[in-house]
């Protein structure tokens, strides 16, 4: 049975792993595009819709089921963390143990 917890896990391998990650697949996080912009530009609107498109049974959920959260801490950081149900995945932090006998490459990369 897939529950939050699995859910959580597959959002997990999504954040570790970077966009184009797998040959000829779009799949990946592209929250590192964040690092530069101004705190106040992270469209976390944009940010589901990936994740939809990249982890399909994402879209099964209800709405209030899939959020985004953010907390300010200080001057200039903020903490983003992903609600799947009752369960809070942060971003950023992902657990990559899951992911650490698979392979992929950055085809981006110079």
């Amino acid at each position: 049975m897939i529950d939050a917890k699995t859910i959580a896990a597959m959002v997990n391998h999504w954040l570790a792993t970077p966009v184009n990650g797998y040959f000829y697949q779009n799949y990946g996080c592209t929250v590192k595009e964040q690092l530069l912009k101004n705190l106040t530009a992270f469209n976390a609107d944009a940010f589901i819709a990936k994740m939809i498109q990249d982890i399909p049974i994402l879209g099964e959920l209800a709405q209030d089921e899939l959020n985004i959260i953010s907390e300010t801490v200080g001057f200039e950081q903020v903490n983003v963390f992903i609600q799947i149900g009752s369960v809070l995945v942060e971003v950023g932090q992902a657990d990559t143990g899951s992911v650490m006998d698979e392979d992929y490459q950055d085809v981006t990369a110079q």
